[in-house]
Formats: structure tokens, sequence, C-alpha cells
């Protein structure tokens, strides 16, 4: 059930967005209790393969070069189905091989679902998301988060620095992160993006990514509007399990990350103000030495990829 579209912009620099929607909460399944971000798969607790036949929308392939996917209602591996707690009316759930009961835990074959399934809409409202366990991940078993949002949000036009090749990281934002962009294909993005993922896996450091549609990280001198590009945002964050709850206005999972605040509460709909927002995505942040470390292990880890391709 969706209690209608309802959207604020909030003055301020990064002009977030809010949205009001009281039943989605309430509605979300239970999460489970994880002390790791490599937490197994566990069959007796909820996971997509006790769905009901009719929750499932589409079956997905995809070529070998993840630059083709087919959606039918037959034949493939991974599944398109319907979330039970949905933000907005088009809200759905991609699965990457259910039946391999993979934990929630990124893999390189999920990653390029998600761009080729963005890929696929052409539509710069839709939006693909992803929580690791210990960064509001609520079942852990490996799926991605499809939605459309009609409008822009502040990640897409946040300010960027370059580290390596199609890697930036955020240069003006309350919470650092990375931004990939799609220079040549999906499959070599794909690779860039899981190689950033694998640093943050290898450490037990939780993070939350989106693939969207936002404006170019390179700098032009033409005053012409540029065509969107691809971004993939990957932001490593703080165990959300650690977090003073009493201290959060909202949950800062992925929507929150990119600037899209999703609230519950019509007052605090109705009254949250810019510094409040930065205030609360700041206390999901790494800081600034202990983010730099990050970046350097991404970028040492990148450019040794570079060096032997």
């Amino acid at each position: 059930e969706i209690s209608g579209s309802c959207l604020r912009s909030v003055p301020g620099q990064h002009q977030f967005c809010v949205d009001y929607n009281e039943h989605r909460f309430s509605k979300k399944r239970t999460a489970h209790a994880v002390s790791c971000c490599n937490q197994p798969f566990n069959e007796n607790l909820f996971n997509f393969n006790k769905l009901k036949d009719a929750e499932i929308l589409l079956e997905v392939s995809i070529s070998d070069d993840a630059e083709c996917v087919s959606f039918s209602m037959e034949n493939g591996s991974s599944l398109v189905v319907v979330n039970s707690s949905p933000l907005s009316e088009s809200h759905i759930l991609l699965l990457p091989s259910p039946k391999r009961c993979l934990n929630q835990r990124l893999t390189i074959d999920a990653v390029e679902l998600g761009l080729s399934f963005i890929t696929s809409c052409s539509d710069p409202d839709t939006r693909v998301v992803f929580n690791s366990l210990r960064a509001f991940a609520s079942i852990n078993h490996l799926h991605l988060h499809a939605y459309k949002c009609s409008t822009s949000l502040p990640i897409e036009s946040a300010p960027v620095e370059h580290i390596v090749d199609c890697c930036y990281k955020l240069s003006d934002y309350p919470i650092p992160g990375f931004v990939f962009e799609l220079q040549t294909d999906t499959v070599l993005l794909a690779k860039s993006v899981f190689t950033a993922v694998e640093v943050l896996q290898d450490q037990d450091i939780p993070h939350n990514m989106m693939i969207t549609y936002g404006d170019p990280c390179a700098q032009t001198n033409t005053k012409e509007v540029p065509d969107p590009v691809l971004r993939v945002c990957l932001w490593p964050v703080k165990p959300s399990d650690q977090l003073p709850l009493d201290e959060l206005l909202f949950r800062p999972a992925v929507c929150e990350l990119s600037g899209h605040i999703l609230l519950h509460d019509l007052d605090l709909f109705q009254t949250i103000t810019e510094p409040q927002i930065v205030n609360t995505l700041k206390i999901n942040a790494f800081e600034e030495k202990q983010f730099q470390e990050i970046v350097d292990s991404v970028k040492k880890k990148l450019t040794e990829e570079i060096d032997s391709s």
C-alpha cells in the first residue's frame, strides 16, 4: 500500500528531497540479526525462495558481455519480484540467482544485473540500489532494489575529485563516498565498482550503493547542459547496529545517502531542515582520516588491476 506521492524539496545547498510514506516502515519485514557483513545465508529465516509464484514478475537473462539483458516469464536465472513494502508504485526487487542461496553480499554478477537493468530501462527516473548487511539491509538473501523517483537527487550533481580511471570521490557532500562513471561499457564499469566493493568486503566495512544517471564527473568548458551519464555511487559507512538510534531522525540507508530522505512521521516531513538532515547523515559517516585510508586502498587495488590488464 502506497500513501501517495508526497515529496518536498528542503531549502539549502543540497536541495534534499524528503518523501512521506506512512506505510513503508510498518510493512517492512523484520530485519535479520547479523554480527558481520558476511553473515552466512540461513535457509530457516525468511528468504526470497519462499515467495509465492504471484509475487514473481519476470525472469532475467544477461548475455556474457552484460550488455544485453532480456526479460521474460521463464528461462531466467535471476528474478524481478514484488516488494512487500514499496516506497513507490514502481518499487521492485532484483534477485540475482536466488536459488544459489547467496547472502546479502554483492557479487560482480549482481553489479552487472543492476547496471543492465537500469540501462535497459533508459529512464533517468529509475534508480537501482543496494544495502549491505549492517548498512540497513533487512533480509540476508542477495537482492537489489529498483524504483522510480520523479525528482533529481543531490548525489546526481554532487561535485567530485578524480582518483584513478573511472573512479572519483565526493568532494562537497555530507557523507564521503565514491562515484564511478560509465566511460566505455558496463562490463568495465562493473569490474571497477566491484574492485572497490571487494576492498570494503575484505575489511568487513558496511556499504551502500546506488546506480543512477547524473552529471558527468569530468569538468567541461562548454556552457551547454551536458547529457546525463551513468553514475555508480558507493558509500562505506559505520555499522548500523552501532549507531546511536536515539540521535537519528531517520534511518540513513542508501536512499537517504543519495539525498532522498524517506520519512513516516508527517510532522517531521513538514518541518525537517537541511542542517538536521546533514547532522543525521554525518552520524553514519567515517571521519576524513579513516575514509582517506579506504580511498588509498581502493586506488592501490584499481591501479594494480589497470597495470596488469
